[in-house]
């Protein structure tokens, strides 16, 4: 078989890129006769084309292709698959029938994959057939690297659905006790501050059952929004149950805290809220990470900051 025209190079860039998918696809073709081979040159599976094609009734798996090889190329498989030459086959069965097929053979993951085809073929046509084949495979692998994007992205979804609060869009609880235990692990290494803040709204339960639940999750998403606007990039913010939130503050130091407590605070006292008619406070407690601290002292300290606030007036900012 001739090389060049492209065909036996478009096909090993195609095979490169997906060669499970497209060796599968292959081997299901009824075009050209097809044969898999290992390093050594083992039969490992063939297409129904190629057993028609010499007249076989079953698969020859596990023999040596080296028995196949037309006198000529005798030299050995490692020469046949050194440069990838064009290989001749000569397959004599029971009987006085000897089948001949030319080919080619591509290198595939580790594998040889043999394209061939029988004697009445010419090289013109092989190529033809090939060039065919390689568009069809061009096809193929466009669709496997959309499928791949469109897996990829599901997979983003599902980790983003579960990772965030679906009212609020904020790191729910179960995120937040993932990324606490990394930011934890850096303040102990390295001796960085690190800062928490509790938040809670004021009279939350005043503000459902006054104007109802759907105005309460708007007074929710509000807040939400504020904190996130409010706090850096770095920043964890996280619902951490009804109307109770949780701000990670990594490289902060306790005034750094208070600053951000203090702005967040301001900043939803001043917002309108327009399902309701009134103003929205929330109380807040500050906490800095120590070294002999767990997660639970932690935020146990953050929530007895916060319970203080709350229980000396609301609406205001307190460190512990």
């Amino acid at each position: 078989m001739v090389k060049g025209r492209g065909a036996p190079t478009d096909l090993e860039s195609l095979l490169r890129e997906n060669p499970e998918e497209i060796t599968g696809y292959l081997l299901s073709q009824g075009r050209m006769a097809m044969i898999l081979l290992d390093q050594n040159g083992v039969i490992l599976d063939c297409n129904a084309f190629f057993l028609e094609s010499v007249g076989l009734s079953d698969k020859p798996v596990g023999k040596s292709i080296q028995a196949f090889l037309r006198e000529g190329l005798q030299a050995g498989w490692d020469c046949v698959r050194a440069d990838c030459r064009p290989v001749k086959l000569t397959f004599t069965l029971d009987g006085p029938l000897e089948y001949s097929l030319s080919g080619h053979v591509l290198n595939v993951h580790e594998h040889y994959l043999i394209f061939a085809h029988t004697v009445r073929l010419t090289d013109h046509e092989m190529v033809a057939t090939l060039s065919r084949l390689t568009d069809e495979l061009t096809d193929l692998t466009r669709q496997l690297s959309k499928k791949n994007r469109e897996l990829e992205a599901a997979n983003e979804t599902i980790t983003r659905l579960m990772n965030t609060d679906p009212l609020t869009g904020l790191t729910n609880r179960r995120q937040l006790k993932e990324r606490m235990d990394v930011e934890l692990s850096k303040a102990r290494r390295h001796g960085r501050p690190l800062s928490a803040l509790m938040t809670d709204i004021d009279h939350f339960k005043f503000i459902n059952d006054t104007f109802g639940h759907g105005a309460g999750d708007a007074v929710l998403i509000g807040v939400a929004s504020i904190l996130k606007q409010t706090c850096r990039k770095e920043d964890i913010v996280a619902r951490y149950g009804g109307e109770e939130f949780i701000v990670l503050l990594p490289d902060s130091p306790a005034a750094a805290a208070l600053d951000c407590a203090e702005r967040i605070r301001k900043a939803i006292e001043e917002n309108v809220f327009p399902e309701i008619d009134r103003k929205v406070t929330v109380s807040l407690g500050a906490t800095l990470f120590g070294p002999t601290d767990t997660e639970d002292s932690f935020i146990g300290r953050a929530d007895a900051a916060l319970y203080e606030a709350k229980a000396s007036g609301r609406n205001r900012v307190v460190l512990k």
